[in-house]
């Protein structure tokens, strides 16, 4: 049984040692292929934080800036989900009197919306005064795995016809494909640190800006290796 097994196994390498032999003796030629796409996101992640502030002596409390925000993030149609806590913090006006009243404090919120004049028109109908800030926190795609498969895809059919035109010119034909590589994939949802102005420009004016978000730009590189009839 054991010298059976050992027959099995050799004959296996022999087999594997002879497809191999094959392959080199093939005419072949490699080429690389690229293709790149600009996408306009979909997905825009924003930190808004809201501040306590005091006006005519009387402070605006956190309660109704918040409850200000939920009416907008309703109204605008941002799910639930969409809509988040992310921290909660406050400071002393004036640490000498440590009044209550002069406790100010602020909560920050993530939002995901869809596009930037979602944002725009959400922050259009807040209290600027008790907006401390707002950044882009993240965006992307919903679709972003799909895009990078399409790209892969395109950059492979861009190495075959570099492949054919090459042997067009010397009377070859382009034969099947022996290997296929991905050399490398750029581009995807992004962290920004900056703040937004494009957001803020709602809220410190009542110019409505119809520039468009910073599109997501993809990269895919291929290398194939075709026989040659």
């Amino acid at each position: 049984m054991k010298k059976l097994n050992l027959l099995l196994v050799l004959s296996l390498f022999a087999t594997m040692a002879v497809s191999q032999e094959k392959l080199a003796d093939k005419k072949k030629i490699e080429v690389y292929g690229s293709a790149q796409m600009e996408i306009v996101p979909d997905e825009l992640y924003f930190s808004i934080t809201l501040k306590e502030y005091k006006e005519g002596g009387k402070k605006i409390d956190l309660n109704k800036l918040e409850s200000q925000l939920a009416r907008a993030v309703q109204k605008a149609g941002i799910a639930k989900e969409n809509f988040q806590v992310e921290n909660i913090s406050g400071y002393n006006w004036n640490w000498r009197k440590r009044k209550s009243d002069e406790f100010l404090a602020s909560k920050r919120f993530r939002l995901k919306v869809k596009d930037l004049k979602m944002m725009n028109d959400l922050l259009a109908s807040l209290d600027d005064k008790g907006i401390n800030n707002v950044n882009v926190t993240q965006y992307d795609h919903s679709q972003m795995e799909k895009f990078r498969n399409d790209l892969k895809l395109k950059a492979l059919q861009n190495a075959k016809r570099k492949a054919r035109v090459l042997l067009e010119g010397i009377d070859e034909e382009l034969g099947g494909v022996l290997e296929i590589q991905e050399i490398h994939s750029t581009g995807g949802g992004y962290y920004p640190a900056a703040r937004s102005k494009l957001a803020l420009s709602a809220v410190e004016s009542d110019y409505q800006s119809d520039v468009d978000f910073k599109t997501i730009e993809l990269q895919s590189e291929i290398r194939a290796v075709f026989e040659i009839k």
